[in-house]
């Protein structure tokens, strides 16, 4: 992984990433061809490399380098769709959601019963800052429980749609960039990590993203806006 690294450390420096350079980032990459979990790992080294680097002045730059090297890589990922199943309790399915939204560069969507553990609210509000759109569907009536980080995400200027009905929207699922989908029983707390028997299931198949996206737009069309 270490020449992937070193392309990045040097097209980081200068603040370009041209065509050239992202074409042979491309070509370092086709030669090491890593597995899931090297790919993974080289977008943690982007995030971590345009945090070591970002300023109020390069701000805009560093947004665009981590969208195009992390394109790059994803355009090197093995083409079949892939899915993994994850459980609770323990940190595995919190880690799992986690990681794909520190990876998402074009879009967050979230549509969840509740969400009330912190260092997933920490996530979410770490995309939003480095200016990843961010939009969330939640309950109206779970939003009002003692430790739910709703009010805090949508003071903080993410959008946020509800429902005011005596029903519950309670779907539990998550697309980052329409390539990869988190959907299963898990609900975004600190007790399903420490105490429930739950489960995500992460897949990047097209077919089901597509079928999710549709809810996610109709839900986000016929909610009301959080004020």
């Amino acid at each position: 992984m270490q020449p992937v690294i070193d392309f990045l450390k040097l097209s980081i420096e200068d603040e370009l990433f041209s065509k050239s350079e992202r074409k042979t980032l491309r070509q370092i990459v086709d030669e090491i061809k890593p597995n899931e979990n090297q790919l993974a790992f080289l977008r943690s080294q982007i995030f971590e490399l345009a945090n070591q680097k970002v300023t109020p002045e390069n701000y805009r730059f560093i947004v665009e380098w981590i969208r195009d090297a992390t394109s790059a890589l994803m355009n090197t990922a093995p083409n079949a769709p892939g899915s993994d199943a994850y459980f609770s309790p323990g940190d595995t399915c919190r880690n799992v959601i986690i990681q794909q939204i520190r990876q998402a560069v074009n879009h967050v969507q979230i549509c969840v019963f509740t969400i009330s553990d912190d260092t997933i609210a920490a996530a979410i509000l770490e995309s939003h800052k480095k200016g990843i759109p961010v939009k969330i569907i939640t309950d109206n009536d779970k939003m009002l429980d003692e430790g739910s980080d709703i009010d805090q995400l949508a003071g903080e200027g993410i959008p946020v749609r509800i429902d005011r009905t005596a029903n519950h929207m309670h779907h539990k699922f998550m697309i980052t960039d329409n390539r990869a989908l988190i959907t299963g029983s898990y609900n975004w707390t600190r007790s399903a990590a420490r105490f429930n028997h739950e489960n995500i299931l992460l897949t990047r198949d097209g077919s089901a993203i597509k079928s999710f996206a549709r809810e996610f737009d109709q839900l986000w069309k016929t909610l009301a806006v959080y004020e």
